[in-house]
């Protein structure tokens, strides 16, 4: 297999050190996508209502579809229709004219609603630092009817708001026969546990985590399906957990810890992100943290999958993953220092963050992972001594008050304490009042994406303080559901729902792969304080669907 030729020159940095085996063993484990149809439950519009959390609620307009498809559509003139659940997949639909000869062609604006701000809002003005074509609508133009139209792009919604923005105003059309197919490496009669949990709130979380993590697996997993469309290695960690604790598509992983491990690059650092097409090709992004991750990646597949010999394979990789973020250490201190370069430290989409108490606990993490990978290797542990260094250094970064603190200004935040504590630098008491005390500070840092409270929420439960990791599991995941979510979104502030990282919210994402983690908590370290019964039953994830879709369909009935 010969390297492939990347899609666009590779901008500065080092370049990739292409491993072709790895290339072509990822290649043999590319999944065939499962393919299903869904139809339109209801035609809809949308009403001000500023109790709801997007100022605005839905409300039938037609009893049934079949009375749409009786109706007839003038130009100027537009419709909602919810297919009661998140799709991702390739819209079709029949158009007819009705009246006169179609003297003009018709011309139509699709909008794919994967919130209800896309379909009510519009697409223009959008003022973002991100590229304005991931908005999702479609300029068509129909020449004449009867036509099929079929949208060769795949999209993500459960909306789809038509527009007919000009036509003959000699005839009128009616829509017919909607559909989507549906595509997702996981299919509608696979199967996966299903729990009873002790409330309906976390048994509502756990489903739209799985329906999340479905729809965000594909050829790869996507950390997105709408935006970004490609693997970003932070969310696969956070996704192949998830995925151990429910649907358990071990090759898909492992296909995706191969393909970052085929564009290791010059200097033994992994890339951020990869593409899949045209061709196979790494991002030129780069995340330190992303880089040190892959380590953990590798041993969590190792020890869920029992595949010991991948972990050798790849034992190089998971050394050079770890030198970018080991130069960052403060040779006098110990200490992580992000001054060290000027690459990009991320943890979270919050602005105001300081990332070096935080960026500290992280890389101590991946190292004690490393060196737990070791063993199952049988290898000896290669970042004892530095762990031990990292461990005792963190000592600098509690203050009088039992608190961590980062950076120049003493900052206190979520992201701090949380990697601190995941990290083992501190005893569990330590780590757990720190904890607590930072969640109570007026002033915490707090963070804006569902990735970092992952995190937030692991170190809850890991310092013993599942009871506080329930509720800010119910006070954010559920919140989100409140909102509306049938998928959890790239970011959520429950009190600005305008809020984005990129300046509009009309381009955020809201089936976002690393806010699928409550699966992988409920179903693991909360298990015991969550579930009914221990012992689960084995349902389909069609089974799983079309009780959403009922649950979506009763709620509307309310209204």
């Amino acid at each position: 297999m010969a390297a492939p030729t990347p899609a666009y020159p590779l901008k500065g940095g080092p370049q990739t050190r292409w491993n072709m085996e790895f290339a072509g063993k990822a290649e043999e484990l590319k999944p065939t996508l499962h393919r299903w149809p869904r139809r339109p439950q209801n035609v809809i519009r949308f009403v001000e209502d500023e109790t709801q959390y997007f100022g605005i609620r839905p409300s039938k307009i037609m009893k049934t579809m079949q009375d749409f498809e009786a109706s007839l559509w003038a130009r100027k003139s537009d419709f909602i229709l919810d297919f009661g659940i998140h799709m991702v997949g390739y819209l079709s639909m029949r158009l007819d004219s009705h009246g006169s000869h179609m003297d003009a062609p018709c011309r139509l604006r699709l909008t794919f609603g994967e919130s209800p701000f896309d379909v009510t809002m519009g697409m223009d003005n959008v003022k973002t630092w991100i590229s304005t074509s991931w908005l999702p609508d479609e300029i068509v133009n129909i020449d004449m009817c009867p036509e099929i139209l079929r949208m060769p792009r795949r999209h993500s919604f459960r909306y789809l708001r038509v527009e007919i923005i000009d036509m003959s105003p000699k005839c009128k059309l009616s829509f017919s026969d909607i559909s989507c197919e549906c595509v997702s490496a996981i299919g509608p009669s696979d199967k996966v546990d299903a729990y009873a949990f002790k409330n309906t709130v976390l048994d509502r979380i756990d489903q739209v985590s799985l329906m999340t993590l479905r729809d965000c697996m594909q050829t790869v997993f996507e950390d997105g399906p709408r935006r970004d469309k490609r693997l970003w290695l932070g969310d696969l960690r956070l996704q192949a957990l998830a995925n151990y604790k429910s649907f358990k598509d071990f090759n898909l992983v492992k296909r995706c810890i191969y393909q970052f491990a085929a564009i290791v690059r010059e200097d033994d650092s992994v890339p951020a992100c990869l593409f899949e097409h045209p061709v196979f090709t790494p991002s030129d992004d780069y995340i330190v943290d992303y880089d040190a991750l892959f380590a953990v990646v590798v041993y969590d597949y190792v020890e869920a999958s029992g595949d010991i010999a991948i972990g050798k394979e790849l034992w190089p990789t998971v050394l050079g993953c770890l030198k970018k973020a080991l130069s960052h250490l403060d040779p006098e201190t110990g200490l992580f220092d992000p001054s060290r370069g000027d690459d990009w430290k991320f943890l979270d989409w919050q602005e105001d963050l300081d990332r070096s108490a935080g960026s500290h606990g992280l890389l101590l993490y991946c190292l004690k992972a490393t060196n737990k990978l070791a063993l199952l290797l049988g290898q000896e542990p290669p970042h004892e001594h530095t762990a031990m260094t990292m461990t005792e250094a963190a000592k600098a970064l509690l203050n009088d008050e039992g608190l961590v603190v980062s950076g120049p200004n003493a900052q206190i935040s979520y992201a701090s304490a949380a990697w601190l504590a995941l990290s083992g630098a501190f005893p569990q008491e330590t780590a757990r009042t720190a904890l607590l005390k930072t969640l109570d500070h007026p002033d915490a840092i707090r963070p804006l994406t569902p990735y970092l409270w992952h995190y937030v929420c692991e170190a809850l439960a890991d310092v013993g303080c599942k009871e506080e990791c329930i509720k800010v599991m119910e006070g954010y995941w559920g919140k989100m559901i409140e909102a509306g979510a049938d998928t959890f979104w790239e970011c959520f502030d429950p009190e600005n729902r305008t809020n984005s990282p990129y300046g509009d919210v009309r381009n955020n994402s809201f089936c976002h792969a690393w806010s699928c983690t409550p699966t992988y908590l409920l179903r693991g370290k909360l298990a015991s304080n969550v579930l009914q019964d221990q012992v689960p039953k084995a349902t389909t994830v069609e089974e799983l669907d079309d009780s959403w879709i009922a649950h979506t369909s009763a709620e509307l009935e309310k209204v």
